[in-house]
């Protein structure tokens, strides 16, 4: 009777979990299908600021050389302040259940920041990225920022890129959205150079404008904005990236609880067929007997 009531017991636990793994699967779902669409509109964004960017700067490509010349001397163009550093941004995240795509660019991350760790200054995101550098490379200098997994908001990037804006380079790690079974480590790179030799080659643009309150202040504001709206993309590309990655082990969860559940019931068949052979011989010994 005990391993009846023990396989039972086991029984109703996995019932449990599928229930609480298919309710986890369909909250996912619904996220990823909402943040995909973010995602997609979110690019058009950037892409058309971009564009908008692109324009301003080669239609007045020589004032921006000029402006660039007395700023820096040569090699490129930026107008807000940088500290000449470059910092490796890890995106990880707080949760588990999202496979091995947190650890995969966690290693990318890792490979980069040890062949060079006094180069780069690290920058972590998500409490699963933490512990795995704290583990990795204990004692190493970093800063840790506080991002929700879901429900990002403008606020919560706020301090984050507040950090990461004054680096002349920002090397951003994250896990990327390939399709709905595919999740792959990338790395993105942001520049805040503009090589002028770029410049140049689209000074050809024939789009006039007028700057006010003047050329310099306006692309001082573009890029602000384009590295804004850069950092809010990566950090939606992987959001979805994880989604994804959390619909498929949650799956895979799904498919070994109906596999364990099967071997269970089976369990349970051969244990209740034995008690009843043995009642049934108990039976006949004491009809024998008599």
């Amino acid at each position: 009777m005990n391993d009846i009531r023990s396989i039972e017991r086991n029984i109703n636990e996995l019932r449990t979990l599928q229930t609480v793994a298919r309710a986890y699967t369909e909250i996912a779902a619904v996220r990823m299908r909402k943040t995909r669409n973010s995602v997609l509109l979110n690019r058009e964004f950037v892409m058309a600021l971009d564009d908008v960017f692109a324009d301003v700067r080669a239609s007045y490509a020589q004032e921006v050389i000029k402006l660039a010349l007395k700023r820096r001397g040569e090699g490129g163009i930026t107008f807000l302040a940088h500290n000449g550093k470059t910092v490796a941004v890890l995106l990880s995240a707080n949760t588990g259940l999202y496979g091995d795509i947190i650890e995969k660019t966690f290693r990318m991350f890792l490979k980069e920041v040890r062949a060079n760790p006094e180069g780069i200054e690290v920058a972590l995101v998500g409490r699963l990225g933490l512990a795995l550098f704290q583990s990795a490379m204990p004692g190493h200098p970093y800063t840790f920022f506080e991002v929700p997994d879901t429900n990002i908001t403008p606020t919560n990037l706020g301090q984050l890129i507040g950090h990461i804006v004054q680096y002349e380079e920002i090397r951003v790690y994250y896990p990327t959205f390939q399709s709905a079974i595919k999740q792959l480590p990338s790395k993105y790179t942001i520049s805040a150079e503009t090589p002028l030799s770029e410049l140049q080659e689209k000074g050809g643009r024939k789009t006039k404008y007028l700057f006010e309150p003047g050329l310099k202040d306006i692309l001082a504001f573009f890029e602000r904005e384009i590295f804004a709206s850069l950092m809010d993309q990566t950090v939606r590309e992987a959001q979805l990236a994880k989604y994804a990655a959390r619909i498929m082990t949650l799956d895979r969860s799904g498919e070994n609880i109906k596999t364990s559940l099967k071997e269970l019931n089976l369990d349970k068949l051969r244990v209740t067929h034995r008690l009843k052979n043995k009642k049934l011989l108990e039976s006949i010994s004491s009809v024998n007997l008599w």
